[in-house]
């Protein structure tokens, strides 16, 4: 995977790591093409954000690209639309550790990263789809699930034409099957039934569970759970 770097005025890589160092950050945003019969998804290149400056100039262009091309897909374009905008809303996706594990000088003065160690796999979830992730895990019955913690985010490390999806690591009380049909049956009360959910016992892979609880967040808020 190849980053094309925007937005570096200094390609002086100690400088860059101290602005980073300072707060400054890697972002992508994404955007949608709707063709009729397929919508494809479209990265920014990875911006050079710095802590002072607006992160707003950089998303406006992504939005606006977003919401002139994205709809034209027949099948659910204003939704894939949507949920494309709230990835930016939410503040785009960080890369800053990818990048910043894989670049060289030469990268940076050639003004792009090939990308070859992965840190960064996962997201936030934005606000809104978080509070409605908590309701369907308010409604998972303990007997049949034993929730003792639970931890969400959006997987984004897909290929170019693979959406991004939903992730949800359940750690049980108990040593048995994590019933997966129960706890989705309770996600599409509140989600269309196209969005895609991995759903899995957090105990059985430990460096992808470490990555979920690192660049997601754990639901604090789920009353029957705690």
């Amino acid at each position: 995977m190849i980053y094309k770097l925007q937005n570096i005025k200094n390609n002086d890589l100690d400088s860059l790591k101290k602005d980073v160092d300072s707060g400054a950050k890697f972002i992508l945003f994404n955007y949608r093409i709707g063709l009729g019969l397929i919508s494809l998804l479209r990265f920014s290149p990875a911006i050079f954000i710095k802590r002072e400056e607006n992160i707003e100039k950089f998303k406006k262009k992504y939005n606006r690209l977003n919401f002139i091309f994205g709809p034209w897909f027949i099948f659910k374009g204003p939704f894939l639309t949507y949920d494309a905008y709230k990835v930016n809303k939410n503040g785009g996706i960080d890369v800053t550790k990818d990048i910043l594990t894989n670049l060289t000088q030469e990268h940076l003065e050639k003004g792009e990263v090939n990308i070859q160690i992965i840190h960064n796999i996962f997201s936030k979830v934005n606000k809104s789809d978080k509070k409605n992730i908590i309701k369907a895990i308010q409604k998972t019955d303990l007997n049949i699930v034993p929730i003792k913690n639970v931890f969400v985010a959006l997987f984004v490390n897909v290929e170019e034409y693979q959406e991004p999806y939903f992730v949800i690591g359940i750690e049980l009380y108990k040593q048995i099957d994590l019933d997966k049909k129960h706890i989705k049956t309770n996600l599409n009360k509140y989600f269309y039934k196209h969005v895609e959910f991995e759903i899995f016992n957090i105990n059985e892979n430990k460096d992808y569970s470490d990555k979920l609880i690192e660049q997601g967040e754990k639901i604090n808020e789920i009353k029957n759970v705690l």
